[in-house]
């Protein structure tokens, strides 16, 4: 008979309780997170952001997916669609979840030594009450060691998340400074400003972000593959998607066109909607001939993104390479529509007309794009070919 006693417990508690508890504590990130944005927060019992093999709820913005086993419901995640959070706000949504386990713990206390109810009651109480505690300890003490997440990215703790926050707060003016060049397009500015820091000893995973697209955006691919490999080198384990796809861009300005589409693949494989990162990965392709997986991954961006000028000029010239001339030319054609300032798309002009025999034509396309972009890739060569032919 106590045998039985104790199985029954334990069901209980494994089944109920710590599932409980679970649900408590991310209710406790969903409901500040549902305050402070206006779009969708998933909660996840029983994963780590797996909605397979999970029955979901509906409640408005919140959205709930149970993992179909209850056994598994002693982990959860808290994901929010809405990234764009002031540094206060993802404090605050990071330590209401311990907060939610502490103040269940606390209930639980007064209960288990200030209620009425039956010894057996406050027994089974008791061992809730000391998960619940665990609960709180586990995830607002600081852990270096990474979760794992559904898509293979990996998070930290609570506590690590609002310590990493914290260090934001903190960071010197010149990130703030180097971030304000950023926003304002003064990205020659904002390296300078962001480097100073990185020199400074801060070396959050923000700074090695906005300092690789700051370069790229100058285009000195030289210092974006620097501060990538150091970036590379500390925290290639917790890259994100834009992360795999800036490094990839960056193989491929320097003709490592295998290790670009590996990066590229990983970016695609964590965010499937990441348009760039296809755009990219179908540039790549373009690069070593394979235009059919080039236009593929076009069409995939195009998809998601119809005004996509750089995917149409991209498309454009994979068909033109495969014979598909004048389905060519159409996507050129909008791709200038969206984005005359494309030193690529006049280029790929200027390559519709030489493919034409067209050599006069091609030759100011070829000019228009050595105006707007003299690194324009291949457009030297091409230049010199074209007037080659006209001077036959």
């Amino acid at each position: 008979m106590l045998f039985f006693y104790y199985l029954i417990f334990l069901l209980l508690f494994i089944t109920v309780l710590r599932p409980f508890s679970t649900l408590i504590h991310e209710l406790g990130h969903g409901i500040p997170a549902l305050i402070f944005t206006d779009k969708k927060v998933t909660l996840y019992l029983g994963s780590h952001g797996d909605p397979t093999k999970s029955f979901r709820i509906q409640i408005g913005r919140l959205e709930l997916f149970f993992n179909n086993n209850p056994f598994h419901w002693k982990i959860g995640l808290c994901v929010l669609e809405q990234k764009t959070l002031s540094i206060n706000k993802q404090i605050f949504i990071d330590l209401m979840g311990p907060l939610a386990s502490l103040s269940l713990s606390m209930i639980l206390s007064y209960l288990v030594f200030f209620s009425n109810f039956n010894d057996n009651v406050k027994i089974v109480l008791f061992f809730f009450n000391i998960s619940t505690y665990y609960d709180f300890y586990i995830n607002i003490v600081p852990s270096k060691n990474p979760i794992e997440l559904y898509d293979g990215t990996t998070v930290f703790n609570d506590g690590k998340q609002i310590m990493d926050l914290l260090k934001y707060k903190n960071i010197s003016d010149g990130y703030i400074l180097g971030a304000k060049h950023y926003n304002n397009q003064d990205y020659e500015l904002a390296a300078l400003e962001l480097e100073k820091v990185l020199d400074k000893g801060y070396q959050e995973n923000i700074i090695y972000q906005l300092l690789i697209s700051a370069y790229l955006q100058i285009k000195d691919n030289t210092n974006a593959a620097r501060i990538n490999n150091l970036y590379s080198n500390r925290s290639k384990k917790t890259f994100n998607s834009n992360d795999f796809s800036n490094s990839g861009l960056i193989k491929s300005f320097f003709g490592n066109y295998d290790g670009a589409i590996k990066d590229y693949d990983e970016a695609i494989k964590i965010d499937p909607n990441n348009s760039n990162a296809l755009n990219n990965r179908g540039y790549t392709y373009n690069l070593i001939g394979d235009y059919k997986s080039a236009i593929k991954d076009f069409e995939k961006a195009i998809l998601l993104e119809d005004s996509f000028a750089y995917a149409l000029n991209n498309r454009g010239f994979a068909k033109i390479k495969l014979g598909l001339k004048e389905e060519g030319l159409k996507d050129l054609e909008k791709s200038m529509t969206l984005d005359g300032t494309n030193s690529y798309c006049y280029f790929n002009f200027g390559m519709y007309h030489y493919y034409n025999f067209e050599y006069e034509q091609a030759l100011e396309y070829f000019t228009k794009a050595k105006e707007l972009d003299s690194t324009t890739y291949k457009l030297d060569s091409y230049l010199k070919k074209v007037t080659d032919k006209l001077s036959l």
